[in-house]
């Protein structure tokens, strides 16, 4: 069944154009708002407009109260801390699909036998019907569906006066940083958001009413790809200073080359890091560099593990592998090759 979702959506994102020539370079401020455009276009109780890119809707005192009652029924939101934990457990589409990435590419996040015959049950079931989704999105992921969502729980929650436009701004920074490091435009984008939308709706209700979910937000989409339509209009925002996201958790350092940092990684491997340090014992190398220059500390950086997933995001499924472990890069994928310590 999901298979038969993942082949729909294809064809679909397959009939939508290209970015095209001359699109408005938007700003980084209606970027953030594009970004929840999908989520924008369904009618909020209180909200009598459709919140575009230009500008955020402010309700009055009495449409406060409804859209305030709208989030605290739906989504038991009546404080900036409610808002900020909502992300935590409302939109965790993207963060089962890290983990799932991780299985698939045999270097696992946790042994699933540490989980009770119940839980088991259902990472499994949760997971196979994700890994449908894979050969579309692979490192991509979910994140579209989520960013998108808890964009717009944002703007309708500083419509409401729950928090100020300031708040808007710095909590949903970091997932602006996000969408840049793993889309590079609306046409992926769309393809991560209808492949999340699908998988979270599926893992809340099941098979009951997917198709017609599907086809809702395949119209949503397909309108806002019409001729002058906002993800037509514009193009995808690229700052001219790389903005860096928070993608992997950890404060824990690697050592990586210089050259491997300027063009690009092509060789990877883990050993045992050095216990006076946070060091993770990754190591990541170009993949050609002659032993004289490996040798040469000169051309070494330490930098974090975080900063590597924003370099090569498909590299975020192989960090929980053990010490021991190496992978090259063959032009599509990530190989495991023998470990040979450099």
């Amino acid at each position: 069944m999901w298979d038969i979702q993942a082949k729909s959506i294809k064809e679909f994102i397959d009939s939508i154009p290209e970015e095209r020539k001359g699109a408005v370079k938007p700003t980084r401020e209606q970027f953030t708002r594009l970004l929840s455009a999908p989520s924008a276009a369904r009618k909020v109780p209180g909200i009598p407009v459709y919140m575009n890119e230009d500008e955020d809707y402010h309700c009055t005192d009495e449409e406060a109260d409804e859209t305030k009652a709208f989030l605290d029924r739906m989504f038991r939101i009546k404080t900036k801390e409610d808002l900020i934990n909502s992300q935590r457990y409302q939109f965790m589409a993207s963060v089962h699909y890290e983990q799932f990435m991780t299985f698939w590419k045999k270097a696992p996040l946790f042994d699933v036998k540490e989980l009770n015959p119940k839980a088991r049950k259902a990472f499994d079931t949760c997971m196979k019907e994700a890994e449908a989704f894979y050969p579309l999105i692979q490192e991509h992921g979910f994140y579209a569906w989520d960013i998108s969502e808890y964009i717009n729980l944002c703007r309708i929650s500083a419509a409401a006066g729950i928090i100020s436009d300031q708040d808007f701004n710095e909590i949903v920074d970091r997932f602006v940083c996000k969408a840049q490091a793993f889309y590079n435009s609306f046409k992926e984008y769309s393809l991560s958001y209808l492949c999340g939308g699908i998988y979270f709706m599926g893992s809340e209700n099941g098979l009951q009413g997917i198709d017609q979910f599907l086809e809702i937000q395949k119209k949503v989409v397909s309108n806002l790809f019409a001729e002058d339509a906002p993800w037509n209009y514009y193009s995808w925002y690229r700052s001219e200073a790389r903005e860096w996201a928070q993608i992997y958790p950890s404060n824990m350092a690697c050592f990586i080359t210089k050259a491997a940092y300027e063009n690009g990684i092509g060789y990877m491997y883990r050993e045992k890091g050095n216990p006076d340090h946070p060091d993770s014992g990754w190591r990541f190398f170009k993949g050609d560099e002659p032993d004289e220059y490996v040798n040469n500390p000169d051309n070494t950086e330490i930098v974090s593990l975080n900063t590597i997933c924003n370099l090569r995001p498909d590299i975020l499924a192989y960090l929980e592998a053990p010490c021991n472990s190496a992978y090259g890069w063959n032009g599509s994928d990530w190989v495991k090759e023998p470990f040979s310590p450099q």
